[in-house]
Parts: C-alpha cells; sequence; structure tokens
C-alpha cells in the first residue's frame, strides 16, 4: 500500500478530501502529510449549510495528529473558503478537526483521556505537547460540555474563592452542590464576578435554586441580595469558615479572661488554650477532668463579666 493510500485510511479522509504526498524525517522522529481536495469540489458554507464553489484559500496551516509509529505527524493543508450571499466569506468546516484547533479530532480525544487520568503536567509530557497546549486542550473540552449542556439553574450552589496565582489573585468558582460539578467560573472575588452567573438564567430559573452556600463574603452575599427573591433564607455560610470565626471569638474571650485572672494572681487559665479550642468529641481523656473544672465556673464573677462582653463585641462584628 502506498504511504498516500496509508494515510488516507489513518487520518480517515473521505471524498473529496485526499492525501497529497508524506514526508518521512528519521532524524527528527516527525511525519508531515499534506492533504488536498478535488478540484471543482462544493463545500457547504458553515453557517447555512448552502453548497458553494470555493472562493479562495486561507494559508497553510498544520495540526498535530496522533503519533506514527512514535513519530510526532503533523498534517498540512490550505482549508478552502467559500463567499455566502447571507454570511459573507467563511472558511468551511475541516472533516479531521474543529475550528480554531492547531489539533486534529483524533488528537484530541486521546488528550482528553490523558488529562483526565493525570494532571497537566504529566498529560503534556506524555503527549509530548506544552504545557499551555495541555491546558488548551482541556479548556476547549470543557467548553464543549459546557455547550452541550442544558442551561439549568442547580436547587443547591456552592460559591468558593479560589487562589489563582502570587498574592491577592482569585477567580470566583461556582459549583453544583448535589452534581459535583463546576458550573462557572470567573476572575476575581467581586460582586461582579457572581452576578455573571446568575445574570445567565430568567427569573423563573433563579427562583428554583434553594440554597446558596458561601464563606461570608459580603460581595458575594450581596450578589445574591440582588439575583434572589428571600435571599436570608437561602444563604447558608459554610460550616469551615462559620467555625473558623466562632474559634477565633472563643480564643479571644479566653484572652481576656486570662489577663483579668493574671491581674489578681489567679492563673487558671494558663495553657489552656487548646483546651477551649478542641471539639467535644475530640477533648483528649488526659484533659477532661481539667476542662470540666474550667468550665465549672469557679473563676471570680468579674472575669466572666469582661469575657461577656469582649464575647459580645466578636459575636456582633460576626453578625455585622
Amino acid at each position: 500500500m502506498r504511504d498516500t493510500e496509508l494515510y488516507r485510511h489513518l487520518l480517515g479522509l473521505v471524498a473529496p478530501w485526499e492525501v497529497e504526498r508524506v514526508e518521512l524525517s528519521a532524524g527528527d522522529e516527525r511525519v508531515d502529510v499534506w492533504v488536498r481536495h478535488r478540484d471543482r469540489t462544493r463545500f457547504a458554507c458553515p453557517e447555512c449549510d448552502t453548497a458553494l464553489p470555493v472562493y479562495d484559500h486561507s494559508a497553510e496551516r498544520a495540526w498535530r495528529h496522533l503519533d506514527s509509529c512514535a513519530f510526532l505527524t503533523f498534517l498540512h493543508a490550505s482549508a478552502p473558503r467559500v463567499a455566502c450571499p447571507e454570511h459573507g466569506v467563511r472558511q468551511v468546516r475541516l472533516p479531521w478537526a474543529e475550528p480554531h484547533s492547531r489539533f486534529t479530532t483524533l488528537f484530541e480525544r486521546l488528550a482528553i483521556d490523558v488529562l483526565a487520568a493525570c494532571d497537566v503536567a504529566a498529560a503534556a509530557g506524555l503527549l509530548r505537547v506544552s504545557w499551555d497546549e495541555a491546558w488548551h486542550l482541556m479548556d476547549r473540552a470543557v467548553t464543549r460540555g459546557l455547550a452541550a449542556k442544558p442551561l439549568t439553574a442547580p436547587a443547591h450552589v456552592g460559591v468558593d474563592e479560589k487562589a489563582a496565582g502570587k498574592g491577592q489573585d482569585y477567580i470566583t468558582v461556582v459549583s453544583d452542590l448535589d452534581a459535583g460539578t463546576v458550573e462557572f467560573i470567573a476572575d476575581e472575588r467581586r460582586q461582579a464576578s457572581l452576578d455573571g452567573y446568575f445574570d445567565r438564567f430568567t427569573a423563573e430559573q433563579r427562583a428554583g435554586i434553594e440554597a446558596v452556600a458561601m464563606d461570608m463574603w459580603e460581595p458575594f452575599a450581596n450578589s445574591v441580595r440582588a439575583h434572589l427573591t428571600d435571599a436570608e433564607d437561602k444563604i447558608v455560610f459554610d460550616r469551615y469558615h462559620l467555625m473558623g470565626y466562632l474559634t477565633k471569638a472563643v480564643d479571644t474571650v479566653r484572652k481576656a479572661e486570662n489577663r483579668a485572672l493574671a491581674a489578681v494572681g489567679d492563673k487558671s487559665l494558663a495553657g489552656s488554650k487548646y483546651l477551649w479550642l478542641y471539639s467535644a468529641e475530640n477533648l483528649p481523656e488526659r484533659h477532661q477532668d481539667r476542662f470540666a473544672t474550667l468550665r465549672s465556673g469557679v473563676v471570680p464573677p468579674k472575669s466572666w463579666r469582661v469575657s461577656y462582653a469582649a464575647s459580645g463585641l466578636v459575636l456582633d462584628s460576626l453578625i455585622s
């Protein structure tokens, strides 16, 4: 079998496309394949499918294809364009690649499987592409998936910010908590970042959202209030951040009490910081007697009044 016929089969080409020539570079471990279409072929407008004669050709491009016996393989072609009376000059759809891609469809399918099995750096090494190219392949796959997915508002939404780089560089991530899927990503962590998610839905679709879980970041809460009815009943502060604030409040109270007691020579709270921060079920047995004594109220009433005042200030700041 001639090499051109072999690669016609390997590339899955059918009429009017055919392999023009194949060049092998053993030193570079590379195979280059040039394809062309038959003369006087009519192609469909990519917008309306009207069959039209070729208007001209774009500059030659190369697409990375599946390796040939461990040799890097590239497909070369000058894509034809048609002049549609309704849509103007358009490049036709190519059977081997998606629009704006530098990889053939078969290579992208392989890349998606590899990316699903390992991290981006490892996938880039196995596929012999750059880190940026691997990210681009993954981004295209996500875009295709989202485009095919019907636009519906989840009943239970999760909102969080993630550090995207050094310093204060963040992105906003919105998830469907029931399906466990990421639904939306936006730059920064401003109210406008989350507004972009809610703006995709109609008022009727947004009415189906039952709860939005988030940390206590006010711009996110303001976005929910601006887009959902009964927003205050639907905002759910996540347990991780809430417990973080509460344990900080407990420690603030302990510090205030310890200072008040130490001023009168009572060191009963010294070294007790972590006793107050344990969950009840996680308190080590060796500390239970001491903690029970501390909780029994054997401290001067004045120090308790100081602690209540400190606690009130902390809790007020949390609520506001």
